[in-house]
């Protein structure tokens, strides 16, 4: 396997924590990673550009090893909605432009790819983060949180992946808080539901066992 794509149920679910801890963990395994979040949205302007706050802590999880150009190339000051092109400084951003961002650098790389919202969110206008991860080919990690509709958000979504023909390598379910009540029911629910491996992650903190249990269901 030479990548994997990150995609969540929704936004501001936790996919950069998520993919953070799994640049480290196959960082701790020997990997070269090269961590690529094609475009950035909701960025807050500083010297007069535009600052990836995630696109920067991925930067921090993978090593710095590359410049955050290449790991973010396209910035954007809003969020993307269907009825808004994407734009970013240079103008229109397209499907290939986002595809050959993520091949760029080191060809020994393993690809670790976080999307921009949910699987079907668009993503460039002229296609979607299923469009991207379709193009990529690689499996897909399906982040949500540990709240009320994450069952259905979620099945819908590994739906949706193997409808295009990928493979949902797994969930991650993010709980905020693990020693609240009924704190990681939903992760039971959806392993009785789903055929695909089920992880509980605790999110906010670094939950080595959770990136490690993905790393091996990416190493085979």
């Amino acid at each position: 396997m030479d990548g994997v794509f990150v995609t969540g149920t929704d936004t501001s679910v936790g996919k950069t924590h998520v993919s953070c801890g799994l640049a480290n963990a196959l960082r701790s395994q020997g990997v070269k990673v090269a961590v690529r979040k094609p475009i950035e949205q909701r960025c807050k302007r500083q010297g007069g550009a535009f600052y990836p706050a995630d696109g920067i802590a991925l930067s921090r999880a993978a090593g710095k090893s590359e410049p955050i150009d290449v790991i973010v190339p396209y910035r954007l000051g809003h969020s993307i909605s269907a009825s808004r092109t994407a734009q970013a400084d240079s103008g229109e951003v397209r499907l290939e432009q986002l595809v050959a961002a993520v091949h760029a650098g080191p060809a020994d790389a393993f690809r670790l790819v976080e999307g921009a919202g949910g699987f079907l969110s668009p993503l460039a206008a002229d296609g979607n983060n299923a469009d991207l991860a379709g193009a990529l080919g690689y499996p897909v990690v399906v982040v949500t949180a540990d709240r009320t509709g994450c069952i259905n958000h979620v099945c819908l979504t590994v739906e949706a992946i193997e409808r295009r023909g990928l493979t949902p390598l797994a969930v991650v379910v993010n709980v905020a808080d693990p020693q609240a009540p009924g704190a990681g029911s939903q992760r039971d629910d959806l392993a009785a539901l789903l055929s695909v491996p089920v992880i509980a992650h605790s999110h906010g903190h670094e939950d080595w066992d959770a990136s490690m249990g993905v790393v091996r269901l990416l190493r085979g």
